[in-house]
Parts: C-alpha cells; structure tokens; sequence
C-alpha cells in the first residue's frame, strides 16, 4: 500500500472506484431490463392492436363476431399498462409533483429521492405479495372465451412489482454507491435512447 502525502493510503481511491463499476454494472443490468421491457412492450401494443382490428373487421364488415378478440386484447392491455408502469418508473416517465421538491435545500432533496424511490419499492412489494396470491387464487380458473388459464393474465401483477421492486432498488444502491455515476446517466438517459 502506497502512502500518500497526507499519510492516508491510496486503496481508498480503489475502493471508490470499485463501488463506481459496481454501481454501472447495475445500471447496465437495469438499462437491458428496460430494452428487454421496451421491445416485449412493443411486441404487445402490436399485438392488441392487430387482435382488436380484426375484431373489429370480423364484426363490421364479414358480420361474424369473433367470441375471443375482446378478451384477449384486453389481457394484453394489461400486460402493456403493467409493463409500462414499470417502463415509466425506470425512466421518471411518471408525472411528478415537484411542489415540496423545488422548495426544499439542497441537502434534503436526496433524502426526497430516496423516500420516493423507497415508495415504489414498497408498491412494488405490495404488487408482488398480493399478486402472488391472487396466481394462487386464480390457478384453477380458465378464460371465458379462450382455453387459457387465468394464471397469465394475473402474472402480470407480480411481473410490474418484481420489476418496479428492482428498478427502485437500483436507483437507491447506485445513488449511495456512486452518485456521479447516476447523474452522468441521467443526463443521456432518455426513451428514445432505448427503443
């Protein structure tokens, strides 16, 4: 261990950007969630927009309704509203009140940050106990116009709190771990970054 001129040993330098890699490496990890999130996103709007079109041309103009389209496009809006919630707090896509956050010194608004991100973690929390609950529930059970079990519907609970768990929990590490690396990506950070 090398001393500086202070006397204080140069491995606290290491240790900082030890903590700095670790904080990226989760930043990393969070960002291909996202893109993972975006693109299954994408792959259900497109989806729910082609069964509700057909849908509507089955009904309108063949005159023959199809007994399944509406069900499923609404299934698969519920995996997109859940996704996308998730998507939205990855990205502080959510409205926001910044009435108290503007307000406040500068010394407290991490703390601020870190109760806020600490309320999604427990929303996320809750979504995933009760969701898990609701699967078990909802097992046995199939849908009324396709031979699928309600279980994939359902799963979407837990799925946005598993994710709105993680995102959170990222955002509070990396802000104690190595702020600088967060506020260099927010700067960057962005949705059309990721589609």
């Amino acid at each position: 261990m090398m001393e500086g001129a202070d006397g204080q040993g140069i491995t606290q330098g290491t240790e900082v950007t030890r903590m700095e890699k670790i904080a990226r490496g989760l930043m990393f990890a969070d960002d291909i969630v996202l893109k993972i999130n975006l693109f299954v996103c994408s792959c259900l709007l497109l989806a729910a927009v082609m069964v509700a079109g057909l849908g509507v041309v089955y009904r309108f103009v063949l005159h023959d309704s199809l007994s399944w389209s509406d069900e499923v496009a609404a299934y698969l809006f519920v995996w997109l509203t859940c996704l996308g919630a998730a998507a939205g707090v990855k990205l502080r896509a959510h409205p926001e009140v910044r009435v108290l956050a503007d307000r406040v010194p500068a010394a407290i608004a991490p703390l601020l940050k870190d109760f806020s991100d600490c309320a999604i973690l427990a929303l996320g929390a809750v979504f995933l106990m009760w969701g898990s609950d609701m699967l078990a529930l909802m097992g046995t059970e199939t849908a009324a116009s396709v031979p699928i079990s309600m279980v994939y519907p359902y799963l979407s609970i837990p799925v946005c709190g598993g994710l709105l768990v993680f995102h959170s929990l990222v955002r509070i590490v990396v802000s104690h771990l190595a702020p600088q690396a967060q506020a260099n990506a927010a700067m960057v950070e962005g949705v059309s970054e990721h589609l």
